[in-house]
């Protein structure tokens, strides 16, 4: 019996063989994960400062504790594609967040994809007093732009 966590893992991050997407999140930052750092107002009502932790990562097969990454991981191809839309879609469509990333070479690297990350939480995180879901779990694609990827927190 798989406890629920870690079938959440599983579907979060998906197999160890998942082959690379023509357009997408790759199997390179399906291994990584990293922690939000938040800074918020005294009384918890808004956040006012975004970090990223360190990028951690997962061996092949996902047996063994998470480790920082080597240099070479982190320059691996992290998401296919010359452009990189991120999301965050709310009831009150006036707090949407939209971000587009470009690049020149195809991909992203592992690095750029979380330092995108990050700077998407700078815009986005102050619109909200979500200081609990820090825990990246990956990119999913967006249900209302089949372009744009949602980031997928945990806590």
């Amino acid at each position: 019996h798989t406890p629920k966590r870690m079938a959440h893992w599983w579907v979060s991050r998906g197999p160890p063989e998942a082959p690379a997407p023509p357009y997408g999140p790759t199997l390179a930052l399906q291994r990584s994960i990293f922690a939000l750092d938040l800074e918020m107002t005294r009384d918890y009502s808004q956040v006012t400062s975004v970090y990223g932790g360190p990028i951690m990562c997962f061996d092949r097969d996902h047996t063994e504790d998470p480790r920082d990454c080597t240099s070479n991981e982190l320059s691996q191809p992290g998401f296919i594609g010359d452009t990189m839309k991120l999301v965050a879609m709310y009831i009150d469509e006036s707090k949407d967040t939209r971000c587009t990333y470009n690049n020149t070479k195809g991909y992203f690297t592992v690095a750029e994809v979380f330092e995108a990350i990050v700077e998407f939480e700078r815009i986005d995180r102050p619109k909200t007093a979500d200081c609990h879901h820090i825990f990246f779990e990956g990119l999913g694609r967006s249900f209302y732009d089949k372009e744009a990827f949602y980031i997928s927190w945990g806590s």
